[in-house]
C-alpha cells in the first residue's frame, strides 16, 4: 500500500470531510444556542415575596448552623417563598424573586415608624408603628452572635413595605413588573402577646402571689391572652388591611399602583397537638389562630382583592394525623443542639413544611400568575 500524505485518508477527502465536521459543528452550536436561550428566558416578571421569618426561610437550627459562615444567608433558600418560586418555572418563563422576608418582623414593624408609617398612622387605619426589621437592624449594628442577620434583599433605613413600594415601582419601569406578591404576616404579633402575658402573670405571681386572671399560672397566662384577643385581632386587621391597601394604592404613597396577585399566607398553630392528639401545647391555640384567621380574611385581606391560603386546616386537621404533620412540617420537636445552642422546640417550618406551604398557596387559592 503506498503512502498517501502520511494518512489512510486521501487529501480530497480529508477536506470533504473537515468541511463537514466543522458544518456539524457550526450547527450543532447554533442548536445548542437554541436550546440555552430556550431554557432561560430573559427576565420579564418578577415575584416579590414580603413578610416575617417563614418568607424568610428561617429555622433556629440552620441559624445555629450558619450563623458564623462567611454567607450565612445563603442557608436559608429553601422557604415556601423560594419553593412557590420554583413552580414558576423561572427560567422558561423569565421571573425573578425578590424575597424582602424579615425573621421576627410583626405588622407593625413591617410598616416601620418613618414617613410611610406616620402616613397610615393619621389615617382611618390608625395602624400601629414600630421600627423597621430589628433583625437587620442588631445584625447591621451589632454584628455579634444571636443578634440577627443579613437579609435576601437588604433594605437599610427602610422598613420592609416602604421598600416593596420602590420595587414594584423600579421594576414596572424597567420592564420587569411584579406579577405575583405573597405575604405572610402576625404570627410574631401573637407571640408578643402571649409572652407579654407571660411576663404580666409571673411578676403578678412574685409580687401579690395571685393574678387577676386565674388560681394558677397556667389558667391565668390562658385567661390572659383571651382577653387580649379582641385588641390583637384589631391591630392586625388594622396593619394588614393597611398594607395590602398602601400596595393596591401605590402612586398615593409615591409608587404606582399594583393591581397584580396578592396571596396572604394564613398561620398555622405550632402550638396545637405535636405530640399527641387532642393535647394542645397551648391549650385554645388552635381557636386563637382560627378566630385570627378568619378575621384578618374577611376585614383585611378580602377588601382589597386579595387571595387567602389556608395552611391551618393542612398543618392543624384536629385529628390523629396532626401530631405527625407538626412533627414532620415543623421544628416543634426538633430536640437537636449545636455548639450548645439549642435547636427547638421552634415553631417555625422544617424543609418540608416549606414545601407544603408552597403547595397550599397554589392549591388553595393562589395559582401561580405565571
Amino acid at each position: 500500500m503506498s503512502a498517501m500524505n502520511g494518512s489512510l485518508v486521501p487529501a480530497r477527502t480529508r477536506g470533504r470531510l473537515f468541511g463537514c465536521v466543522a458544518l456539524v459543528m457550526a450547527l450543532s452550536a447554533m442548536v445548542f444556542a437554541s436550546v440555552a436561550s430556550a431554557k432561560t428566558a430573559p427576565i420579564t416578571h418578577t415575584y416579590l415575596a414580603l413578610g416575617d421569618s417563614l418568607a424568610f426561610g428561617y429555622s433556629q437550627q440552620l441559624y445555629n448552623e450558619n450563623e458564623k459562615s462567611g454567607d450565612p444567608v445563603a442557608a436559608f433558600e429553601h422557604g415556601y417563598a423560594n419553593d412557590y418560586f420554583a413552580k414558576m418555572a423561572p427560567k422558561k418563563n423569565g421571573v425573578q424573586l425578590t424575597n424582602d422576608g424579615c425573621p421576627g418582623e410583626t405588622s407593625s414593624s413591617l410598616i416601620g415608624d418613618g414617613p410611610l408609617g406616620a402616613a397610615l398612622a393619621a389615617s382611618p387605619f390608625k395602624v400601629s408603628e414600630e421600627a423597621p426589621c430589628a433583625y437587620q437592624e442588631a445584625w447591621n449594628a451589632y454584628h455579634t452572635d444571636g443578634e440577627g442577620g443579613p437579609l435576601h434583599n437588604p433594605y437599610v433605613g427602610e422598613s420592609q413595605l416602604e421598600n416593596a413600594l420602590k420595587e414594584i415601582a423600579v421594576d414596572h419601569y424597567t420592564g420587569k413588573p411584579v406579577v405575583s406578591v405573597s405575604l405572610d404576616i402576625g404570627p410574631n404579633d401573637e407571640l408578643a402577646a402571649v409572652h407579654g402575658c407571660e411576663t404580666e402573670v409571673g411578676t403578678e405571681f412574685v409580687t401579690e402571689g395571685k393574678s387577676k386572671y386565674g388560681s394558677t399560672p397556667t389558667e391565668a397566662v390562658e385567661h390572659c391572652i383571651v382577653d387580649h384577643v379582641p385588641g390583637l385581632i384589631e391591630k392586625l386587621v388594622k396593619n394588614i388591611g393597611a398594607t395590602i391597601y398602601t400596595l393596591r394604592e401605590g402612586a398615593a404613597f409615591g409608587g404606582v399602583n399594583y393591581a397584580g396577585q396578592i396571596c396572604y399566607v394564613g398561620a398555622y398553630d405550632p402550638y396545637g397537638s405535636v405530640f399527641k392528639a387532642g393535647e394542645e401545647e397551648l391549650a385554645g391555640s388552635r381557636f386563637l389562630a382560627t378566630t385570627i384567621n378568619q378575621d384578618v380574611n374577611e376585614k383585611a385581606v378580602e377588601p382589597f382583592g386579595a387571595e387567602y391560603a389556608n395552611a391551618l386546616t393542612k398543618f392543624n386537621p384536629g385529628n390523629r394525623s396532626e401530631p405527625v404533620r407538626l412533627r414532620e412540617w415543623t421544628n416543634m420537636a426538633n430536640t437537636m443542639e449545636f455548639e450548645g445552642k439549642k435547636d427547638g422546640p421552634d415553631i417555625h417550618a422544617t424543609p418540608a413544611g416549606y414545601r407544603e406551604l408552597a403547595k397550599i398557596m397554589r392549591t388553595e387559592g393562589c395559582t401561580p400568575a405565571i
